[in-house]
């Protein structure tokens, strides 16, 4: 019988089949160790996690290009980075986009670079975008697993449990099947910018709805809130006053 950390290392390595024991015993197993990890464990944490998103989405009939869609954009949110030269590749001068191709793993970045990760870290926060689309409504089913706690709270906010991952912003429980059915409905996002000194680190990131993601900008969410409760704020009181400009604000109709 092989022993747990030589299966360990050859999850890693990728050189054997996954068994449905592996997830079971070896999820837990890694999850315990926290913030720990080696490189090792994490590699084999990521591929064991991800291919059960995989296997639980193709049971439950999804269509597999979507799948493989769903973990290319989390690899490229998690493990690797925004893309990262200021020009594009592709037409001199313009302005590099997610369509250059022009990613890198984070741990190949200078440190001090904004984009910057360890490879556990980074792997960690591509593991917990794997944990929050299990904790949508509608995501697949993992709860024969033993993960339901295994993360909580020290990787993600909630138990492993259907519905119960809200947007970081509004509030709102997110659907897989939107997700799935459009990508684009959902982001990665910091809750403390990247450009205003944030990092790429578990505790700082978020699957958020696009809109979400508009509505915060370069905000921190606490800074969002602040000036949200302003803005509702003076425009509850120029109604008070009777402001011309508000009643036609609140009034105006096309």
């Amino acid at each position: 019988m092989v022993d747990i950390e030589t299966r360990i290392d050859r999850i890693a390595s990728s050189s054997c089949k996954l068994l449905d024991s592996d997830y079971k015993l070896i999820i837990p197993h890694i999850a315990q160790m926290q913030f720990e990890i080696n490189e090792v464990y994490a590699r084999c944490l990521i591929r064991l996690v991800s291919n059960l998103f995989k296997v639980r989405a193709f049971l439950d009939g999804y269509d597999p290009r979507k799948v493989e869609a769903i973990m290319r954009k989390l690899r490229d949110a998690g493990r690797r980075s925004a893309p990262w030269k200021p020009t594009s590749s592709k037409v001199p001068g313009r302005p590099q986009d997610g369509a250059d191709g022009n990613r890198t793993l984070r741990w190949l970045l200078p440190e001090g670079h904004k984009f910057y990760a360890s490879e556990v870290i980074a792997t960690l926060v591509e593991v917990k975008y794997y944990l929050q689309i299990f904790s949508m409504a509608n995501g697949p089913d993992v709860s024969d697993y033993n993960i339901e706690q295994v993360f909580t709270p020290w990787l993600i906010e909630n138990p492993i449990k259907k519905g119960l991952y809200v947007d970081p912003v509004q509030l709102d429980v997110i659907d897989f099947n939107n997700f799935i059915e459009e990508p684009r409905t959902l982001q990665s996002g910091h809750i403390y910018p990247l450009d205003r000194g944030g990092v790429h680190h578990p505790s700082n990131t978020f699957l958020m709805l696009f809109r979400s993601n508009q509505i915060q900008g370069n905000l921190t969410v606490n800074e969002l809130l602040g000036l949200m409760r302003d803005i509702v704020k003076k425009h509850d009181v120029a109604m008070e006053n009777h402001s011309a400009l508000e009643s036609n604000i609140r009034e105006i109709k096309f």
